[in-house]
């Protein structure tokens, strides 16, 4: 063997243990009030399933993944109303393996939209009073959930400004980052930097977790090759931990406004296309 040939493949052999491999994000689940089959939801958490947590927007489990003793983590999530001096006992009662406190959904938008509305001054008094002392109880705590549009992040603003004057250097402390979004890749990747700047100047190793993603009103075909483009994207950043779809129901149990083509499941239960790349990926 010639000289250049060793030398090549040192060379080889040592570019590859530079490369930094980037883990994959993991899948999350956002499972609503309406009840989704035993028979569905054991799909999305089967053996091998990349989903490792889910969410119910609210502060108690879902009965099968917790009558299952799943390892599937739950998050729960508190809403402004919620945020009083009963919260820990409630939480003190959840399984050893939720440690991740999502707060405040949507609070920019009407209820009628879904919406969980607060002015941002009422709000970062309920996040320092009732949120951030859970921290030393062991708990990873998010800033509000806005929604994804100019509003959510306006109302962001007002809500750092809020915290900053209340409790001036530190504000309103933060483990994590939860984030909604509805649209194409592109408008994703540009939500995503808009965060990014707006939170990195001050905490530049803060995580995020995408917790609701979907294309509402698009075709099947259109939801595919946002989850094909979203997923690898996602899987690329060192600073996105998570990603829940938007769609865990059956396509008859979608709303006006969804429509069809984000959910995981047909009528009969079978995954769609979406579905199937969510699970196997």
């Amino acid at each position: 063997m010639s000289p250049s040939v060793n030398i090549s493949s040192f060379l080889l052999t040592l570019s590859l243990l530079l490369i930094t491999v980037t883990a994959a994000t993991t899948r999350g689940l956002a499972l609503g009030s309406e009840p989704l089959a035993q028979s569905d939801l054991a799909k999305l958490v089967a053996s091998g399933s990349p989903v490792k947590w889910y969410y119910t927007w609210s502060l108690y489990p879902n009965d099968y993944l917790k009558s299952q003793k799943s390892n599937v983590k739950f998050f729960p999530l508190v809403n402004p109303d919620q945020a009083n001096s009963g919260l820990a006992s409630t939480l003190n009662g959840l399984r050893a393996n939720s440690d991740h406190l999502l707060t405040f959904n949507e609070p920019d938008i009407p209820a009628a939209n879904g919406g969980n509305p607060i002015e941002p001054a009422k709000a970062a008094q309920l996040y320092i009073d009732h949120i951030v002392p859970l921290r030393e109880k062991g708990w990873k705590i998010s800033h509000p959930v806005v929604s994804g549009s100019p509003q959510g992040r306006a109302w962001l603003q007002k809500f750092r400004d809020a915290c900053q004057a209340r409790k001036p250097g530190t504000g309103c402390a933060s483990d994590f980052v939860s984030v909604h979004f509805y649209g194409n890749l592109d408008g994703l990747k540009d939500h995503l930097d808009q965060l990014r700047a707006f939170y990195n100047p001050n905490a530049s190793g803060l995580k995020f977790y995408i917790t609701e993603i979907g294309y509402p009103s698009a075709s099947e075909s259109e939801n595919l090759k946002l989850l094909k483009g979203a997923a690898p994207y996602l899987d690329g950043l060192s600073w996105v931990e998570g990603f829940a779809w938007f769609g865990s129901f059956r396509q008859r149990d979608a709303n006006s406004w969804t429509g069809p083509g984000l959910a995981l499941f047909n009528n009969n239960g079978n995954l769609t296309s979406v579905g199937k790349y969510y699970v196997n990926k």
